[in-house]
Formats: C-alpha cells, sequence, structure tokens
C-alpha cells in the first residue's frame, strides 16, 4: 500500500515549518517540513493550530514527516544564545510550549497518532509522548538525550517516564519493591539512551506495547491512519488528567545511594553526579515525606524548575555547546 498522501494534495494551512493535510475519512495529517524537525516555537504554534482546526472538524490526526527523521529536539544553538544571555523567559516560554502543546495532544477531544521514523531524541521523543498512540517505522530511535547536554527532559519526558515505570505496579506494595523499575528508568534516562530500533524502543519504555510498528516505510502514513481511524471507531473516549505515583524522598535516598556508587567507581565526574541528582529530584516527586499521587502539572512544574536553573549553569553551556561542534563535522 502506497502513502497516501501525492504532490497534487492541497494542505489546509501550511508555514514553513509544517503543514496540515486532509487524508480523507476524517484523518489530518501534521507534516513537519524539516530536515531534523528541530522543534522550536513557530513549529509548537502550528501544531496548536493544526489542533483547533483537527478538534473542529476532524475524527482523528496523525503527526509525521516525510523527512528521514521525525524530530530531533529543540534548537540547541537558539537555547545556548538565550541561556548566555540569560534570557530566561524565552526558554521558559518555548519549555511550556511544548509542554503544553504535548498535554494537549493527549487530552485532545480526537486520537492522536505520531507516525514516528529515524530519529525522534529530546522535545521529539516528547511530541511523540504526547500522542495518543505511536505507528513506529522499525528503524524509529528513540529516547531521552538531554543529559548529554547538560539538561534533563522538560517537555513531559521526565513526567511521562516517571508514569510509565509504576503504572502497572501495585502502589500499595512495599517501596522496596517499586525501586527496581523505578532505578531502570532513572538510568534509561540518565544515560541518554537512544533505541536501535522501534523493538528496543518498547524495551526501554519509550514505546507501549500497544503502540504498533510498520516495516516498510512506504506504508507509514497509510498505517498511522488507519490506526487513527481504528482509535476513533472503538469508541474514542478522550483521556483525562493524569495523578502521578512518586516516591518522595525515599526513592531520592535510593537512587542517590546508587549515584555515589557511580561516583565513587569514576563511571560519571562531579557534573554528571550532580545532573544525575537533580534528576532523580524530579523523577521521583521532589522531597515529599512520603511516597504519593502527584498531579502531572506538579511534575512538570518541577521539569521546568530544574530544565531552568540547569541553563544557568557554565559546565551545561560547555556541553551544549560542544555537542553543536560535534554535529559541524
Amino acid at each position: 500500500m502506497p502513502t497516501i498522501k501525492t504532490s497534487d494534495t492541497k494542505p489546509i494551512k501550511t508555514s514553513e515549518e509544517a503543514s496540515l493535510f486532509d487524508l480523507g475519512e476524517g484523518i489530518a495529517y501534521f507534516e513537519m517540513h524539516g530536515k531534523l524537525n528541530i522543534i522550536e516555537d513557530n513549529l509548537l504554534s502550528m501544531l496548536n493550530s493544526a489542533l483547533d482546526e483537527v478538534e473542529t472538524n476532524y475524527s482523528g490526526l496523525v503527526v509525521g514527516t516525510e523527512a528521514d527523521h521525525f524530530s530531533v529536539g529543540l534548537n540547541l544553538k537558539l537555547l545556548l544564545e538565550r541561556a548566555r544571555s540569560q534570557n530566561w523567559k524565552a526558554i521558559s516560554n518555548t519549555l511550556r510550549n511544548l509542554q503544553k502543546v504535548c498535554i494537549r495532544m493527549r487530552l485532545s477531544s480526537i486520537p492522536v497518532v505520531a507516525a514516528t521514523t529515524g530519529m525522534a531524541l529530546g522535545g521529539g521523543c516528547e511530541l511523540a509522548f504526547g500522542a495518543d498512540a505511536v505507528q513506529a517505522h522499525t528503524n524509529s530511535k528513540l529516547g531521552l538525550v538531554e543529559l548529554r547536554v547538560g539538561l534533563i527532559p522538560g517537555g513531559g519526558g521526565t513526567t511521562e517516564m516517571a508514569f510509565r515505570c509504576l503504572d502497572d505496579k501495585d502502589t500499595s506494595t512495599p517501596i522496596q519493591q517499586l525501586m527496581p523499575s523505578l532505578l531502570k528508568t532513572f538510568n534509561t534516562i540518565r544515560e541518554a539512551k537512544v533505541s536501535e530500533n522501534s523493538v528496543e524502543a518498547k524495551k526501554l519504555g519509550f514505546l507501549r506495547e500497544s503502540d504498533l510498528i510498520t516495516t516498510d516505510r512506504i506504508n507509514l502514513l497509510h498505517d498511522a491512519k488507519q490506526f487513527a481511524i481504528s482509535l476513533h471507531n472503538n469508541n474514542y473516549q478522550p483521556h483525562q488528567p493524569r495523578n502521578i505515583f512518586v516516591l518522595g524522598e525515599e526513592g531520592i535516598n535510593y537512587i542517590n545511594l546508587h549515584i555515589q556508587k557511580l561516583r565513587e567507581q569514576n563511571a560519571i565526574n562531579d557534573y554528571e553526579q550532580t545532573l544525575a541528582e537533580k534528576l532523580a529530584y524530579v523523577i521521583c516527586g521532589g522531597r515529599l515525606s512520603k511516597p504519593q499521587f502527584v498531579t502531572e502539572q506538579y511534575m512538570l512544574d518541577l521539569e521546568h524548575e530544574i530544565f531552568l536553573s540547569l541553563c544557568s549553569e557554565p559546565d551545561t553551556h560547555a556541553m551544549i555547546e560542544s555537542t553543536i561542534n560535534k554535529s559541524k563535522k
């Protein structure tokens, strides 16, 4: 089955960053245009505008691209410029816009399917998290790589992984039984792991078991459209805001012991230890006196706070600059 959008398909609305197309049968398609689909405010604004249109006139939405990569995340060069000039408001606005559009996708009145291919890293992975479901090309390389550049996932990624790692667990069990799952997820983010393919992405928690895989790229858009149709036809009900179970102070202490051992073994340096401790703080929901459920917005606020604080650190600036220079080679 070939792709279902042709060169003759006219967009409903378009911008330099993306276009919205009608795929027929009540499904719209938000197509990102860039080579790497770097996430900036204009792209997020266009996606937000597309959701206005789709929620009014369509029964489902596919988010994808014809490029080789779904999205490699935020514009690091712009982020570094803003951080060095201490333009905290601009950084905060972009981060909040990413959080809001991801939450809006998940809480939308219509099903949203992300059609991933190639790299979906950092903010790109978080965009995929925002969808109800993912139709992943088998070559999809998903990962939260923010710790490579001295940050933590701040567009909802830490929050989503905190939710997923304990979502299927009995939270009334002794906390010690929940720790291994939390630590595994923590290390996946701390090590900035990226899946080699979509099957490994499921093992790492970046894709869910319910997400689907397409082996032939030419079929990806068609399969994603059919996935959206099936979600709509199966009595689709909009999601509600979630409460997330976090382990608080006990979880932080448990993870910090693990971090300390890594430092003693020289497996991480001093700043990597600091980053790991910041991540532990967020993924455990802050220094709460006992394990408990918290709101999703509470977790997003923690992400935002720590992400912004790290943007002021010279070591983070150096890590971002090093990554930018490597990408030029």
